[in-house]
């Protein structure tokens, strides 16, 4: 095996807890782009168990094309009802044969989408309040022999860093927190977005959050109801770090006009807020602006070749593997670019800007940190594994 083409260098500019301002948002389970996000992945994962149940291997597919279309819902004060449905469109390619037998895409792609559905939200009724449609295709034929052959699909690149930044971790965890414990003490649904922005030593958190209609009987209740959840986010968040972190909730509220955040389902893709794969979170869970980031909708592709999944995913592994084993170093940004039919090992280029501890990049550190990249590239067909078995998030 020839020498992988690795590169280690040192950081520069300012370390991000120094810059006076940051910026970063999450969008939650329930968000639109996310719904969108998820309906895709879960495609992934369940064409590729059918076809290693059916047909003992795994075949090339990209269902990263699904859009949300939002429906349209009367929604009020202790009640509402759906007017126009919330549509699913599913596009992207498949491969609909193999060795004479069909593989049923459509029925595959539309009861992934539903399940997800099922499984994420509480109030969201796929059967009720929406229409999943498939258009799914055809892959091209030179795109099904670059996976047969398990090599890079396509021309690009992964990145991440490692590692969360405080305003990162505390946009990060505030937005699970409301999504998988609040949630059951709250009438609330799971469309949150937090956005974070910090200016020096103080944190602001801003929350969107979605009251279930059917559950606020009236004004006061609602405002009663978003105190009370209010304090809970801002205890949540307060300990997440040491600087001074300030929570606001539904900021948009215009209480004398009687308009407030209120939903029948959870998300605001019952009506006027449409979704997308690609728009959301980036592999690693956030919206980083001040982070070098890939605009690859990593969800849904193909776990086995697509290099717009697999080195997102590969490169988030590395950078946090570089941080937790090599102690001298305080922060990594790895970035992997691939050639189109190249084996997926053997990147075109492979680095990682490190911020030692203290002082500057030694040659000990450097070949540590070569030494774990060049061990994750070694292995990098296990990453497939672990995204089938649904391991972690992408989203």
């Amino acid at each position: 095996m020839s020498k992988r083409n690795i590169v280690v260098t040192e950081a520069s500019g300012q370390y991000i807890e120094d810059l006076p301002v940051e910026i970063v948002e999450r969008k939650g389970i329930g968000h639109p782009d996310s719904l969108c996000d998820g309906i895709a992945e879960r495609i992934s994962v369940e064409y590729c168990r059918w076809c290693l149940e059916n047909l003992g291997t795994l075949l090339h597919h990209n269902f990263d094309k699904v859009q949300l279309v939002a429906g349209e819902v009367e929604v009020g004060f202790g009640g509402g009802h759906m007017i126009r449905p919330i549509r699913i469109q599913i596009a992207g390619r498949g491969t609909p044969t193999y060795r004479g037998r069909k593989i049923p895409l459509d029925t595959i792609a539309i009861q992934a989408a539903r399940q997800h559905i099922r499984e994420t939200m509480r109030y969201l009724d796929p059967d009720r309040h929406m229409v999943i449609d498939s258009y799914v295709g055809r892959g091209a034929e030179e795109l099904v022999h670059a996976v047969e052959q398990v090599t890079a699909n396509d021309t690009s690149f992964g990145v991440s860093h490692w590692p969360r930044s405080g305003l990162e971790r505390a946009v990060y965890e505030t937005s699970r927190y409301i999504n998988y414990q609040l949630i059951d003490q709250f009438p609330i649904g799971e469309d949150v977005k937090v956005m974070g922005a910090r200016r020096g030593d103080e944190m602001v958190l801003t929350v969107a959050l979605p009251f279930i209609a059917t559950r606020v009987a009236d004004m006061a209740e609602y405002l009663e109801l978003k105190h009370a959840a209010q304090e809970a986010i801002q205890s949540f968040a307060s300990q997440l770090d040491t600087r001074k972190v300030v929570v606001a909730v539904n900021t948009a509220d215009d209480v004398d006009a009687g308009a407030v955040y209120l939903t029948l389902t959870g998300t605001s893709a019952e009506m006027g807020d449409d979704g997308a794969v690609g728009r959301g979170n980036r592999v690693n869970g956030l919206i980083t602006p001040f982070r070098a980031a890939s605009l690859e909708a990593a969800c849904g592709k193909n776990p086995i070749s697509h290099v717009g999944k697999v080195y997102n995913v590969l490169a988030m592994l590395v950078a946090r593997d570089i941080v937790e084993r090599v102690p001298t170093v305080r922060e990594a940004t790895v970035y992997i670019l691939s050639q189109i039919g190249k084996p997926l090992d053997q990147p075109l280029i492979a680095t990682a800007q490190v911020r030692p501890v203290s002082g500057n990049l030694t040659p000990s550190i450097q070949a540590d940190v070569e030494a774990i990249l060049d061990e994750h590239l070694s292995r990098v067909h296990q990453v497939r594994d672990r995204i089938i078995s649904r391991e972690f998030a992408l989203f």
